[in-house]
């Protein structure tokens, strides 16, 4: 990559970061209440009443809620600030009119979707450490898992924004497609206790992935997390030039 789409790419990401920290006050309520609420909620209400064995349920669900919080914010950021920028304020339309490459516009908005999940993943790890006394074990390997997973679903958001017309149809698919991804990929229950039908499907979307390894992390278990991580990438990668490819089709053909 050239200076020149460095410079398109960073552009780009300082316009969605200046909105993002134009309504900081709001962004910092949500990103500290929402899931904390899931914790207190299920993990010390609930909780109290499952068996994990040999750690508190507590523990076994702040992993995943970490990424629950990282899926929200590079997938939900992502696609509604994108939907925003062509339907509404317009500028996108402004950055198209400039010598800029779809790809280079793409990656700015995934880079913003990963910069803002990281920070809510910041603020989430410093409740769960001073509040409640959880670790997450080994922070460098969780912010590759964090980053990764952050791309993938900033990725996915970028080709559901562009492929999509209306802003409730996206509502919709963030129903019926992401959210569920939340109940079923091991965040509240291992992917083991669901029906045997189900654990091939549930076990190959990279949310699950970033959960085990995530969850090996924290609790320091003995499984080789790099095949997870690598199964993120791939997926990533896949999905980056998928939405790019359907950004070209909605904005340029």
């Amino acid at each position: 990559m050239n200076t020149r789409a460095i410079k398109v790419v960073l552009a780009i990401w300082e316009r969605e970061m200046y909105e993002y920290l134009n309504n900081l006050h709001i962004n910092a309520m949500r990103l500290a209440v929402e899931p904390m609420l899931f914790i207190f909620i299920f993990g010390m209400g609930l909780g109290n009443r499952v068996d994990m064995g040999d750690v508190s349920y507590v523990e076994f669900l702040a992993p995943g809620i970490l990424f629950m919080v990282v899926t929200n914010n590079s997938y939900m950021t992502t696609s509604m600030r994108l939907m925003i920028a062509r339907d509404w304020d317009k500028t996108l339309v402004n950055a198209l009119t400039a010598p800029v490459k779809p790809f280079e516009i793409v990656l700015g908005y995934i880079l913003a979707g990963v910069t803002q999940a990281l920070a809510a993943s910041v603020i989430f790890i410093l409740l769960m450490r001073y509040l409640l006394g959880i670790s997450f074990g080994c922070i460098p390997w969780l912010v590759l898992f964090i980053v990764a997973i952050a791309a993938f679903f900033s990725s996915l958001g970028v080709a559901i924004a562009m492929w999509l017309d209306n802003p409730h149809h996206l509502m919709v698919v963030t129903s019926l497609v992401v959210m569920p991804m939340s109940f079923f990929c091991g965040i509240f229950m291992p992917v083991a206790d669901l029906p045997e039908w189900m654990q091939p499907v549930i076990g190959a979307i990279p949310l699950t992935k970033a959960v085990e390894g995530a969850r090996a992390i924290a609790l320091a278990t003995n499984i080789d997390i790099l095949p997870n991580l690598a199964y993120i990438i791939i997926f990533t990668i896949a999905v980056f030039f998928v939405s790019v490819y359907v950004f070209k089709k909605k904005i340029i053909i």
